[in-house]
């Protein structure tokens, strides 16, 4: 629902997963929506890696944040949102903890820092393949241990704000 906070989303899941939550299992988790009409790029984290942002025409750069605590972990967390405006050609990278603890020895923060920013200026396709093949030329023949996901996308424009109404 576009006028709920993102922090209440978390807040109000993590209260359902810690009813149900007798395994004493956890959950890592990153929401973002992006407004394609203003370039508001709203978002919530729990206990998830911190995205990349590419400011137009610049270097990937963490977007440093505080996580917010893992779901279900702890009953009563209250989640915080935040936003960030995006101009067109701004990029957001986000990924799992699999990319960064791929193999016993890390692939880690600052070789991903590195191919992201020796790749700015490919776009989203063309540099998923591209931090992919990094990690297994990384990894070789060591088993995945964990999973190794990955999204990019370009704020390429604002849309028009006029919505046509289809369902007649």
């Amino acid at each position: 629902r576009p006028d709920v906070d993102l922090g209440k989303v978390f807040t109000e899941v993590n209260k359902l997963l810690c009813q149900s939550n007798n395994e004493g299992l956890f959950i890592t988790a990153f929401e973002g929506v992006l407004d394609l009409v203003t370039g508001e790029f709203c978002f919530v984290n729990a206990g998830h890696e911190m995205p990349f942002i590419a400011k137009s025409g610049n270097a990937y750069e963490p977007y440093k944040l505080r996580p917010g605590f893992v779901l279900a972990g702890m009953e009563g967390m209250k989640y915080q949102s935040g936003c960030i405006q995006l101009s067109p050609g701004d990029k957001i990278f986000q990924y799992t903890d699999g990319v960064t603890e791929a193999t016993n020895e890390l692939y880690g923060m600052e070789r991903l820092t590195n191919i992201l920013v020796q790749n700015t200026a490919k776009s989203p396709a063309e540099l998923l393949p591209v931090v992919k093949a990094d990690i297994d030329a990384f990894v070789g023949e060591a088993p995945q241990f964990d999973d190794i996901t990955m999204l990019c996308v370009t704020f390429v424009k604002a849309m028009d704000g006029g919505f046509t109404d289809y369902s007649s």
